[in-house]
């Protein structure tokens, strides 16, 4: 009997748990099975509670712009360092009667890669902040949760024949 009482009470108090969301690394949101959530799936559970679906909104347009910072400093470096490998930045002359070729040779222009190196050091503050963000998100809608399921106790005078004693409801 105690046994059962205790298995009942431990499966009502996972019941109130069980719609809670989690953030896991990358921006990646968990339902209680563990299953992978799209965005727009936890948009739709944040539509009652304005003030988590803002944040979560903006947590992901923050890591938006730090992976479009992120990934075009990038490819700016890398398309910067491409060509600069295989263009030709040299002229040659031939002074005098031709016999001794004098070439000069110009440096790359590494505008883009400076331009994209900054574009990948401003995407740093911009990645660390989303998360925050999210996961900040995820706790008001948790406590929400919480806060509509938590049953209110209720306690009761009960009297038998033999017995008299109080009933405590969670």
């Amino acid at each position: 009997m105690k046994r059962g009482i205790v298995l009942a009470f431990l499966m009502i108090s996972l019941s109130g748990f069980s719609q809670q969301i989690t953030y896991s690394s990358g921006g990646n949101v968990y339902n209680s099975e563990n299953k992978k959530m799209t965005s727009e799936e936890v948009r739709q559970l944040l539509t009652n509670n304005s003030e988590a679906l803002s944040l979560y909104n903006s947590g992901r347009s923050k890591k938006t712009w730090g992976n479009v910072l992120f990934y075009g400093g990038l490819g700016l470096i890398a398309a910067n360092v491409i060509s600069g490998m295989n263009s030709d930045n040299s002229t040659t002359s031939y002074p005098g009667n031709g016999n001794y070729p004098s070439v000069q040779s110009d440096r790359t222009n590494m505008t883009a890669a400076i331009i994209g190196g900054a574009m990948i050091i401003a995407s740093i503050p911009v990645k660390i902040g989303y998360p925050k963000k999210i996961k900040s998100a995820l706790g008001l809608y948790n406590t929400s949760l919480t806060d509509k399921y938590k049953p209110l106790p209720r306690t009761s005078l009960l009297a038998g024949t033999n017995q008299i004693g109080f009933k405590i409801e969670f």
